[in-house]
């Protein structure tokens, strides 16, 4: 525990902290914050135009249903192709006559020609031999049997002294003493509420009754009207092989079945203690605490609040109710519009569809591929001769110019394969 003398001490130093700070302490005024009082609502003057531009724009037509289209399906022409493709008329077929056949390694593997007999490498390789029969190695499980009766003699047995016990103090308990009056069990809302006096509430559900109509009604689908049905072919089932039965019998004998050997069993003794099997002759006590000390009293039954009965008042409805006489109409001020209007800007002017492109684009003269006009000797080539592969070679044919050397340059022979 804590000594007085410290808490005394501790609570003469905050006397006087607190009266250091009343004395020191000076109090500026303190103004109030600033509330900013949002305007008032005015109604704006005249009524509101329920006009808007889809109900002045809008023009009503009338038009029959849209009918459902459904295609027959897709039309493909019955008479034969007789146009020529790009591929045929570009196409060039080469002479492949002197063309060398492909290298093949005279190790490489050839199909087999005897028949597949469906046998792997181990049935072909694979000698059975007749093996016996291996032996146990197992011990045998004959018991040892002994003639000697059994020795039941524990050291716990033999050493085991018994002591006479005193008996167990037992500490006496107080009885129970019930209480000298009855329960009481009104209480303070049983006592205070009588109920609200006034009429019930009445119930504003709607009736459980269905809209219902005399028409039948009308099952007509466009599934129904433009579905027709197709035949359909069941899918085909691969059948399976049936199951052959192995030759021969199946051999059951295993080793639990060849080795053991049934021992004759005895009956399992129960070692419960002999104090057990004593017969008990006195009578049960089954007096208890509660049986002995419970008075049963004579309680009345509690009576139901009943409420009181409701009368109607006689006074006539005045027919206003409160929100009625305290609502105050105020009049509305429409939003006013930001929508831009729909009027485009326009210019009398001549459009200007000048761009970089057109005018800093020049156009050049593209040259036509010399190997398409070999064939009808509108090119400037020669043919020379044919490789190994089957492809010809072409020579470009120029003026006949003397060189001063005497030898062509050897750019003006460079070869053209087409």
């Amino acid at each position: 525990m804590r000594e007085k003398k410290n808490v005394d001490e501790a609570n003469k130093h905050r006397g006087c902290c607190t009266n250091k700070l009343y004395r020191y302490f000076i109090k500026h005024p303190l103004e109030k914050p600033f509330v900013r009082v949002p305007d008032q609502y005015r109604r704006p003057e005249g009524e509101m135009e329920g006009m808007t531009s889809y109900k002045k724009e809008f023009t009503e037509k009338y038009q029959a249903p849209a009918r459902a289209i459904k295609h027959d399906g897709q039309r493909l022409a019955q008479g034969r192709f007789e146009g020529e493709p790009t591929y045929k008329t570009d196409y060039r077929k080469w002479d492949m006559s002197g063309r060398v056949g492909p290298y093949v390694s005279q190790d490489a593997w050839q199909p087999p020609t005897n028949r597949f007999e469906g046998e792997s490498t181990m049935h072909h390789d694979f000698i059975k031999h007749d093996a016996r029969r291996r032996g146990m190695i197992k011990p045998p499980q004959a018991a040892q049997m002994s003639d000697s009766p059994f020795n039941d003699r524990t050291g716990y047995r033999d050493a085991y002294i018994k002591h006479t016990l005193e008996p167990k103090y037992v500490h006496p308990k107080e009885q129970y003493k019930g209480p000298g009056a009855p329960f009481e069990d009104m209480t303070t809302f049983k006592r205070d509420f009588k109920g609200n006096p006034g009429e019930i509430t009445r119930s504003f559900k709607p009736d459980n009754q269905a809209f219902s109509s005399g028409k039948p009604l009308e099952d007509v689908t466009t599934n129904r009207n433009d579905y027709r049905r197709w035949p359909m072919e069941r899918p085909y089932v691969h059948a399976h092989e049936q199951y052959k039965k192995p030759d021969g019998t199946m051999e059951m004998t295993t080793t639990h079945n060849s080795t053991y050997r049934e021992l004759p069993l005895d009956r399992v003794v129960a070692h419960r203690p002999s104090s057990a099997n004593k017969a008990r002759n006195a009578p049960f006590d089954g007096s208890t605490s509660y049986a002995n000390d419970y008075k049963k009293w004579e309680m009345n039954k509690n009576k139901p609040m009943m409420r009181d009965e409701y009368h109607p008042n006689t006074a006539p409805f005045e027919g206003l109710s409160t929100q009625k006489a305290h609502y105050i109409p105020h009049e509305l001020q429409p939003n006013r519009s930001f929508r831009p209007d729909n009027t485009a800007f326009q210019s009398g002017s001549k459009f200007e569809d000048g761009t970089m492109y057109r005018t800093d684009f020049t156009p050049k003269h593209v040259e036509v591929c010399p190997v398409l006009g070999i064939e009808k000797g509108q090119t400037q080539f020669q043919f020379v001769s044919t490789d190994q592969r089957g492809h010809k070679l072409y020579q470009p044919v120029f003026e006949s110019v003397q060189s001063l050397n005497g030898f062509q340059s050897p750019n003006r022979m460079q070869m053209t394969a087409a």
